[in-house]
């Protein structure tokens, strides 16, 4: 699924001052210098962020580097027309894809931290699709649109080199893998044959299926190794609210940024619980934890909590739907309904 990038001004800055109740806190991202938008899909756990920028032309670089603004921009050339970094690992090597008119969403790619690129390839052909999620290892993994069948399908990689397709085991029209922790748990999102989406959390070949409500737009799009996984879902009005999911509890929690901003997305997680969060005015790093927020952080009104239904989260039938339908509900985020 690709993601509109996302206006990267000042107003972010603007934060209204809140007292000591609220508990979130978050860290304006520094845009990268000359760009017209930035967008940042990934942090690692020194701090080092990645993402994307547009240039006054409109063009889409990839870029890397500390949260104090002293990035390195880099492109995947080519007949390429876009470049797309979607996750690093805490070495800096990174995945991401670059968009090209000759493939439906773009050329995957690995970055090695000597600047190399590799493509990921199946069968001596490029895969078609996204590339979002490694490990210090360099085990990752992603989608590509299978040239055959032209499904969505999630696959695991090694080194930049493509070792199989991922099979959840039940019935789906897509497979979308975002994210790998570094115990090889899986998290991401499928299309069920309704075409409704649903996040889901790959333990070792146990899946849980991830609803944040019943209007079936439930995406992860981050997990680190202590289950905590960020990602999305649509409300009704077509705006994008951003959350975290602690899957031990099957706990979700809004993350509501008070910026004035349309939409806001979350992206990846790190292993102390910083999130790569944008919204329409800017993006930020939100942190779970203030004791674990980099310098330069503003408090903002805390996440609204509620869990999934019992047994939602945990249970799925052939179709890739969950055993048990949570009731209609008043969403938490912004009060919208679904």
């Amino acid at each position: 699924m690709r993601k509109a990038l996302l206006l990267a001004g000042t107003a972010g800055l603007a934060l209204l001052a809140f007292s000591s109740v609220q508990a979130g806190t978050l860290v304006p991202v520094t845009p990268f210098p000359g760009a017209t938008t930035t967008i940042v899909f990934g942090i690692n756990d020194d701090g080092v962020i990645a993402g994307s920028y547009r240039d006054s032309d409109g063009i889409e670089h990839g870029f890397f580097g500390p949260l104090n603004g002293t990035y390195t921009s880099f492109d995947y050339g080519g007949t390429s027309s876009g470049t797309e970094p979607r996750a690093l690992n805490d070495d800096g090597v990174i995945v991401g894809f670059a968009t090209d008119p000759n493939f439906a969403v773009g050329q995957e790619f690995l970055r090695e931290t000597d600047g190399s690129l590799k493509t990921f390839k199946k069968d001596h052909t490029p895969l078609d699709g996204i590339a979002q999620g490694i490990t210090k290892r360099e085990h990752s993994t992603g989608d590509y649109i299978d040239p055959n069948t032209f499904v969505r399908t999630g696959y695991l990689a090694k080194d930049g080199k493509y070792k199989s397709d991922l099979d959840l085991g039940f019935d789906v029209t897509r497979t979308s893998p975002r994210a790998l922790a570094s115990d090889g748990t899986i998290a991401g999102f499928f299309d069920d044959a309704d075409g409704l989406m649903h996040g889901f959390i790959d333990d070792n070949g146990v899946v849980q299926v991830i609803d944040a409500d019943d209007s079936g737009t439930t995406v992860l799009e981050g997990l680190n190794k202590k289950g905590l996984a960020a990602g999305q879902i649509v409300d009704a009005g077509g705006s994008q609210h951003s959350f975290t999911y602690d899957s031990s509890t099957a706990t979700f929690k809004s993350i509501d940024i008070p910026d004035g901003s349309t939409f806001q997305q979350a992206w990846g997680v790190n292993d102390l619980g910083q999130v790569a969060v944008s919204t329409s005015i800017q993006s930020y790093i939100y942190c779970t934890k203030k004791r674990d927020c980099p310098a330069g952080a503003i408090a903002v009104p805390d996440g609204k909590t509620w869990q999934a239904k019992p047994g939602a989260a945990l249970h799925y039938d052939s179709n890739g739907r969950t055993g048990a339908h949570p009731g209609k509900i008043v969403h938490p985020i912004s009060g919208a309904a679904q």
